[in-house]
């Protein structure tokens, strides 16, 4: 090997420790995320540093059939975002729907209570 390739090979290693590192740090996002949200996003920034990964070692190997690999990758890791994202805002919608439901029944009951203390107060004026 040359000195260029060895430098190219020895920086694309660099380039993979770096991915590797942050791909850690992501999943430590992922599990300790305060909301639901920030797991989601963590989880695609995942995929997107494999992608990453994937093309990177395609590079380094001269193996073309890893590109393939990384584009179909990319599609399935999109594709399951969008899922993980559609049941996260159907959970969201329905706990927000029973949030005004349990605010509205709270509203009523004050507003009775309200009500019979009126009365209470009519009766006792009689």
């Amino acid at each position: 090997m040359t000195a260029i390739q060895t430098a190219v090979s020895a920086l694309l290693i660099g380039i993979m420790v770096i991915y590797a590192v942050l791909v850690v740090l992501v999943l430590i996002r992922a599990v300790s995320g305060p909301r639901i949200a920030d797991r989601l996003m963590a989880i695609n920034m995942i995929g997107t540093i494999v992608i990453i990964l994937m093309a990177v070692t395609a590079v380094k190997l001269n193996e073309d059939y890893l590109l393939d690999i990384c584009v179909i990758y990319a599609m399935i890791s999109f594709l399951s975002v969008v899922i993980l994202t559609k049941v996260y805002m159907g959970v969201h919608e329905e706990n927000v729907l029973k949030k005004h439901k349990i605010d509205m029944q709270r509203k009523e009951k004050e507003e009775s209570a309200d009500d019979s203390e009126w009365d209470e107060l009519l009766r006792g004026l009689e």
